[in-house]
């Protein structure tokens, strides 16, 4: 997923906080504010939006282009419908910039298909969890899921670790793996959910993929590949949880735990450590990520 393009048109004034709130957003938006029909129109002529946001008292005589613009979405006095705004969606406008941001989103996936990925946490019914390890060794999934009804989801755990050892469990003298399904991603081959399958092997109970043979894979990892990986596994292998087992950080990463239903990491136990889940902390709210937090679980090792 690229980041959203959203354009706010604003003749009125009150879209400055909101268009401050959505700039606070720039991991997952890209936004512009527009007071000026002239400079919209110019924007409008070079760029395709996904979302424009109009006030319901703008007149739209003057705007050109408007056939570029993916969604375009009315910001709302009240329930009562203007003429020439039946056809679009209406966001009420006296609300929290963050509820009005929900409500794009909302609006957006309604309008994907299943295969366009998602700008949120929606794979259906599959979960989604991520081990992040930024000082200890890797988590184990007994650390993780102790409970006794958790063995019976079929679960898939896909290695993320830039560099591993036997300490992590060769499975086989196969030792094919995320490597070769990140080539099936960017070659956007349809037998992707067929490799998969062929590249599982299973420990204790439970499938996995080996990690990659060069590290430099995982850093050619982009959004979209990891929208279309969460989509494969969720609608053509059946299973019902995907666990990360997660050892670096990127901006694809971050957007991978933004994706993630929960997210386990192991307690601090020093003070450098502390810094680190400190530091990892700021920066999700730096990237307007503060939702991720939520996701966070940190478990005692």
């Amino acid at each position: 997923m690229n980041k959203l393009l959203v354009a706010l048109y604003d003749t009125q004034g009150y879209m400055k906080a909101l268009a401050e709130y959505f700039g606070k957003k720039n991991f997952l938006l890209d936004s512009r504010l527009f007071t000026k029909t002239e400079s919209l129109n110019d924007f409008l002529k070079e760029r395709e939006p996904d979302v424009l946001l109009l006030g319901q008292d703008v007149d739209r005589t003057g705007l050109k282009y408007l056939d570029r613009v993916k969604h375009l979405v009315i910001l709302s006095e009240g329930d009562c419908v203007s003429e020439g705004t039946e056809d679009y969606p209406l966001i009420f406008k006296y609300q929290s910039a963050e509820n009005i941001l929900k409500e794009i989103f909302a609006i957006l996936k309604e309008g994907e298909s299943k295969e366009s990925g998602s700008a949120g946490k929606v794979r259906g019914q599959m979960e989604i969890w991520g081990m992040y390890h930024p000082y200890h060794a890797p988590l184990t999934m007994q650390q993780v899921c102790p409970e006794q009804e958790d063995s019976v989801k079929r679960c898939l755990e896909i290695n993320m670790e830039l560099l591993t050892g036997e300490q992590h469990g060769a499975l086989s003298g196969d030792d094919r793996g995320l490597s070769e399904i990140i080539f099936y991603l960017k070659q956007k081959n349809e037998r992707l959910a067929l490799k998969l399958r062929q590249l599982v092997q299973t420990r204790n109970g439970m499938d996995h993929i080996r990690p990659v043979t060069d590290f430099r894979d995982l850093y050619s990892l982009c959004r979209e590949d990891v929208d279309r990986l969460l989509t494969v596994i969720a609608s053509e292998t059946g299973y019902e949880r995907v666990i990360f087992d997660i050892g670096f950080l990127t901006d694809t990463v971050l957007y991978l735990l933004y994706c993630c239903d929960r997210i386990y990491i192991p307690k601090a136990q020093t003070s450098w450590e502390e810094e680190q889940a400190d530091g990892l902390e700021k920066l999700l709210v730096k990237e307007g990520l503060e939702d991720v937090l939520e996701s966070i679980r940190y478990i005692a090792v």
